[in-house]
């Protein structure tokens, strides 16, 4: 019974890891690339990462938002750069950048690192 809440973590957190993948790999598939302006920067007060506002148009005339980190961007990206973003034409708020969607599937450590440690708890909570 207290094996329970740790195998639907794991699994929870693997299913988060794969359709993590899949958006990416569906971006990188059949994505449309735009420039996005860069329209704010957040820098944590506490230190970490920056977030990056990109703004990006759609064909039909809508200006769709995407918050970034600053790895998925160029080094040295500032207010009012432009970045590649690529969006899914089939729904337009599916989007990353282009460095993002464009590195090679085995390179997202993040991810498969995240599916590993979540497999490593469902099946040591389930049979051990």
């Amino acid at each position: 019974m207290r094996k329970i809440p740790y195998v639907v973590l794991g699994l929870s957190a693997l299913l988060f890891a794969v359709f993590a993948l899949r958006r990416r790999l569906v971006l990188r598939r059949r994505g449309v690339a735009v420039p996005a302006h860069c329209s704010a920067v957040q820098r944590p007060a506490e230190g970490g990462p920056a977030r990056l506002t990109l703004r990006y148009p759609t064909p039909e005339g809508r200006t769709r938002t995407h918050l970034a980190g600053a790895g998925d961007c160029p080094p040295g990206t500032r207010e009012g750069d432009s970045v590649e973003v690529l969006y899914d034409p089939r729904d337009p708020s599916r989007a990353e950048t282009a460095l993002a969607a464009r590195t090679a599937p085995w390179q997202h450590y993040d991810l498969f690192g995240l599916m590993g440690v979540s497999l490593a708890v469902t099946l040591v909570s389930a049979f051990g």
